[in-house]
C-alpha cells in the first residue's frame, strides 16, 4: 500500500518534531510548506492526502487557503485538518466559512493525532474511490448510449441496451447519493459534520428570524472522554461517539438536526423551541446517555455536561456558538452530568 502524502503548513519546529515523530513510521508521508503560497504550489503538483494547518499560525486568510485548496483538488480534495489551542479554538474554527473537515487541539496526544489521521484517511480513501466509480458509470453510460444508437433497428438489441443504461444509471445515482452522504455526514457519528452543522446554522437562523419563531442551540460535551481513550483505548472512543451519535438521531424531532461540533463535542438546532421547551429536551437527552449501557471491553455509563441557550434575533452564528458553549463549560464547572442554560 502507498504512503499517504500529508502536508504540514506554517507548523512551528516543536509541532514537526512531534508530527514527525508520531507519523513517519506509519505509512505517511510528511511534506512541508512555511506559507499559503508553497502549501498551494504542494497541492498542486502533487497529490495530497491530508493537510495540517496550524490555525495560530494565520490570521483572516486560512478559509481562502482551504477553499483554493479544495478548488485545486475538485476530483480528490485533500482532507483538512486544523491544529489550535482550545482557548482559540471556539472562536477560531466556528467563524470559518468554509470549514475543516476535523481539528486537533494543542497540545495534542500523539495517540489522537494517530488515530484522527488514520480516520482522515480512510474518509480520503472513501471518498476517491466513490469519485472513481461515478467517473466510471459516467463514461459506461455515455458508451452504451453511443452504442445503443448503433441498433435501433434491432429491437432485442435495443432492449438489452435499454436495460444496461438504466442499470448504469441507477448505480450512477447510488453513487452520487453516497458521495452525497459523505460529504455532508460525519462517518464516525452518523451526525453533520462540522461544515453542514453550519450551513444548516445559517439557514435555520434566517428561517427564525423571517418566521419570528423561537429556537435554541445545545453543546453537548463527553464528561471525561480522555480517560475512556486511555483506559479503554481509541476504539473504546469511537465506539462511544457512535453511540451518543445513535442517541441522538433517534431522539431528534423531524425539525431538528445535530452535528458533530468537534472531537467528543456535539451541537443541536432546535428549531421552534421555547426556553422552557429546551430545558425539558436537553434533561431529556442527557438522562438518556446517562442510563445508556455501552459495551466495550466492559460495561461502560458515561455522562455528558449540556450547555443551552436560546438563540438572540441579531446574533451572529458565531456569537450564538459561543454564547452556548460557554453554558457548557460552566455545566462542566459546576460538577459534570448537568444542564446550564444561559
Amino acid at each position: 500500500m502507498s504512503a499517504t502524502n500529508v502536508l504540514l503548513v506554517d507548523c512551528d519546529a516543536e509541532e514537526l518534531a512531534l508530527i514527525d515523530r508520531y507519523l513517519q513510521n506509519d505509512g505517511f508521508l510528511l511534506l512541508r510548506a512555511s506559507g499559503n503560497e508553497e502549501a498551494l504550489r504542494i497541492v498542486s503538483e502533487k497529490e495530497i492526502q491530508v493537510v495540517l494547518l496550524a490555525a495560530d499560525a494565520h490570521e483572516g486568510d486560512i478559509s481562502n487557503l482551504m477553499k483554493n485548496m479544495r478548488t485545486i483538488r475538485r476530483t480528490s480534495p485533500p482532507q483538512l485538518i486544523l491544529l489550535s489551542r482550545r482557548q482559540d479554538g471556539t472562536a477560531a474554527l466556528s467563524s470559518l466559512e468554509t470549514g475543516p473537515d476535523d481539528f486537533i487541539r494543542k497540545p495534542f496526544d500523539g495517540r489522537e493525532l494517530l488515530a484522527r489521521m488514520h480516520t482522515a484517511q480512510a474518509r480520503w480513501q472513501s471518498q476517491a474511490t466513490l469519485l472513481k466509480e461515478r467517473e466510471f458509470y459516467r463514461i459506461a453510460v455515455a458508451e452504451e448510449e453511443r452504442l445503443s444508437s448503433l441498433v435501433l433497428d434491432q429491437n432485442q438489441s435495443l432492449k438489452v441496451a435499454y436495460d444496461k443504461i438504466r442499470a448504469l444509471n441507477d448505480e450512477l445515482a447510488k453513487a452520487n447519493r453516497e458521495l452525497e452522504q459523505l460529504a455532508a455526514y460525519d462517518s464516525l457519528s452518523g451526525l453533520l459534520n462540522r461544515r453542514s452543522l453550519f450551513t444548516r446554522m445559517e439557514i435555520e437562523i434566517e428561517r427564525c428570524i423571517r418566521l419570528e419563531t423561537p429556537m435554541a442551540g445545545l453543546m453537548i460535551d463527553i464528561d471525561r472522554f480522555k480517560s475512556i481513550n486511555d483506559n479503554f483505548g481509541h476504539p473504546c472512543g469511537d465506539v462511544v461517539i457512535r453511540e451518543i451519535g445513535s442517541r441522538l438521531s433517534r431522539g431528534l424531532r423531524k425539525y431538528d438536526y445535530a452535528g458533530r461540533y468537534g472531537g467528543e463535542e456535539f451541537f443541536i438546532i432546535l428549531s421552534n423551541t421555547s426556553e422552557s421547551q429546551t430545558q425539558g429536551i436537553s434533561e431529556r437527552f442527557r438522562r438518556d446517555i446517562e442510563e445508556t449501557e455501552i459495551m466495550c471491553s466492559e460495561s461502560l455509563h458515561i455522562t455528558v455536561s449540556v450547555g443551552a441557550s436560546c438563540y438572540r434575533p441579531g446574533e451572529t452564528r458565531e456569537e450564538w456558538i459561543d454564547r452556548t458553549d460557554r453554558a457548557m463549560y460552566l455545566a462542566k464547572q459546576s460538577g459534570r452530568n448537568r444542564v446550564v442554560t444561559v
